[in-house]
């Protein structure tokens, strides 16, 4: 095997670290994200900021900074994003409930939910009547294991052999000879 000069190694070792490097955001990217996060998060706090500003704020970090941000950013991003656009086409008291700072809980209220008034009480029931259950396919019986060539045999000549000493008070050699008799006939 031919020996590889070090001054060969040395440029491929450089490089590999470089491409493995090139492979995640950059420390700038990240901050940037950061920082521009920051600056919208700060303009929600701030009441002389007309809500326009900030939707445009959200809407524009989520465009372009998102790379290399964690999922809960995104999600709370988009959420005031949403919450901000949507307050003055549909004014009511939850819109602008959660278009303000902190407020943007959402929460689906296409139907209604049941609500618990005791901790210690059952859960309420979700199913009405009419509702269909849905059902859930069989599980097929476990795989019966493989029986050893004979084992039926055995087993019964150990069956008969437990009893025989269980109830044998002196003559308790006539068991073993009977199960090696028994075994005999197996094999």
């Amino acid at each position: 095997m031919p020996v590889v000069p070090p001054r060969v190694i040395a440029p491929l070792v450089a490089a590999a670290a470089i491409a493995l490097a090139a492979c995640g955001p950059s420390f700038q990217v990240v901050y940037e994200g950061d920082a521009r996060f920051e600056h919208c998060y700060a303009l929600d706090d701030t009441a002389t900021v007309p809500m326009t500003e900030k939707t445009e704020c959200w809407t524009q970090w989520m465009q372009a900074y998102t790379y290399g941000q964690t999922r809960n950013r995104i999600d709370y991003a988009a959420m005031r994003a949403k919450a901000l656009r949507d307050a003055p086409v549909i004014p009511t008291d939850e819109a602008l409930m959660s278009a303000a700072p902190g407020g943007g809980v959402t929460r689906n209220l296409t139907h209604e939910e049941p609500v618990t008034t005791n901790a210690f009480a059952p859960p309420p029931k979700t199913l009405g009547e009419g509702d269909a259950a849905v059902e859930t396919p069989e599980t097929p019986p476990p795989p019966v294991a493989p029986q050893a060539p004979r084992e039926a045999c055995t087993d019964r000549c150990h069956g008969q052999w437990t009893s025989c000493r269980a109830t044998c008070k002196t003559k308790c050699g006539e068991c073993d000879s009977s199960y090696g008799g028994c075994m005999k006939g197996c094999f």
